[in-house]
C-alpha cells in the first residue's frame, strides 16, 4: 500500500494527540471517585451521536448483532471497566504515567497471545516485555507529590487499565472477523451507558459550568467525532503505521499535563515512558499483535 503523502495520516495524529487532552478535561470536570459516571455521561452522549449517524447514513443494518453477540456485549461491559480504571489511573497519577503505563497493552497482547491464541511466543516478545518492565520500573521510582505524583492505587488501577485492554484487543480480534467497526462501537457504547445507568440515575453530581463543558466534549469531540474520523482514516493506512502514530498520545499527552496542569515530568518519567514506546514499537514492527487496526487506540 502506497501510502505516502496521504491526508489520512493526519487525520490519525490528530485524533491521537486530541486523545492526549483526555485527562486534561476529565481534571476539569472534576469528580475524582465518580470516574463512572464521567463514563456513564461520556458514553451516552456518543450513543446519542452515533444513532443519529446509523440513521442519517441509513446504515440500520449494522445494527445487526452479528454472528458472537455475546461475546459483542460482553466486550461492551470490559471496556466499560477499562474506561473506568483508565479514567481512576488519570486522577491518581500524572497524565503521562497513567497512559504510559496503559500503553502496556500492546505488549501484554504479544505475551497473552501465545497462551490465549496458541501462537508461537517469540524471542522479540520476550525483548519487548523486557523493555516495558524497565520502562515501568523507572516511572514507579517517580517520587510521589500532594497533586500529581504516583502512588501504588494510582499503578494498580492504570495496571488494571493495561490488562483489561489487552483482553478487549483479543477479543475484538474475533469480532472484527464478520462484524463491522460501527455495530461493535455502537453496542460497546450502548453496554456502557446500560451499565452505568443505575449508578448515575436520579443522583446529584457537583459538576461546575466548565466539568459540563468539558462532558460534553468528551463525549461529542474524543469519543463520537474523533473515533468516526479515526475509523475512516485507518482503512487507508498501513496497520503498522498506525500503530506507531498512536503513541502521540501519550507523548502528547505529558505536553499537556505540563501545560495546562502544570505536571512536570521527571527524567525517570519520561525515560520510562519511552522504554514502553520502545516496546510497543518492537512489537508493531513485527506484526505480532494482528488485531483491527481500528483499535490500536484505547479510547476510541
Amino acid at each position: 500500500m502506497d501510502s505516502s503523502g496521504k491526508p489520512e495520516y493526519f487525520m490519525i495524529a490528530g485524533a491521537a494527540v486530541l486523545w492526549g487532552t483526555v485527562g486534561v478535561f476529565l481534571r476539569w470536570v472534576d469528580l475524582p471517585g465518580q470516574e463512572y459516571f464521567v463514563v456513564f455521561m461520556r458514553a451516552t452522549i456518543s450513543l446519542c451521536f452515533l444513532t443519529v449517524v446509523i440513521y442519517a447514513g441509513k446504515r440500520q443494518s449494522e445494527l445487526r448483532l452479528g454472528k458472537h453477540p455475546l461475546l459483542l456485549l460482553f466486550s461492551g461491559v470490559l471496556l466499560t471497566f477499562h474506561w473506568v480504571m483508565f479514567l481512576k489511573a488519570l486522577n491518581n497519577l500524572s497524565i503521562g504515567d497513567a497512559e504510559f503505563i496503559t500503553y502496556l497493552a500492546p505488549v501484554l497482547v504479544a505475551v497473552l497471545a501465545p497462551l490465549l491464541l496458541k501462537e508461537k511466543l517469540e524471542g522479540v516478545t520476550v525483548m519487548a516485555l523486557l523493555l516495558a518492565l524497565a520502562g515501568m520500573y523507572l516511572i514507579s521510582l517517580t517520587g510521589q507529590t500532594a497533586e500529581a505524583g504516583l502512588n501504588s492505587k494510582g499503578i494498580i488501577y492504570a495496571l488494571t487499565a493495561a490488562v483489561s485492554y489487552a483482553f478487549l484487543l483479543i477479543i475484538l480480534k474475533k469480532l472484527r472477523e464478520d462484524t463491522p467497526t460501527l455495530t461493535i462501537t455502537f453496542y460497546q457504547t450502548a453496554v456502557n451507558a446500560a451499565l452505568l445507568f443505575p449508578f448515575c440515575a436520579f443522583r446529584d453530581f457537583p459538576i461546575s459550568t466548565r466539568g459540563w463543558a468539558s462532558l460534553l466534549i468528551l463525549g461529542t469531540v474524543h469519543t463520537a467525532l474523533a473515533g468516526l474520523v479515526y475509523v475512516y482514516a485507518v482503512k487507508k493506512v498501513k496497520a503498522q503505521h498506525v500503530g506507531i502514530i498512536a503513541y502521540l498520545e501519550p507523548l502528547s499527552a505529558v505536553v499537556f499535563g505540563l501545560i495546562f496542569l502544570g505536571e512536570q515530568p521527571g527524567w525517570q518519567d519520561l525515560v520510562g515512558g519511552l522504554l514502553i514506546i520502545a516496546a510497543g514499537a518492537v512489537v508493531l514492527r513485527r506484526g505480532l499483535i494482528e488485531v483491527g487496526v481500528e483499535d490500536t487506540s484505547h479510547t476510541v
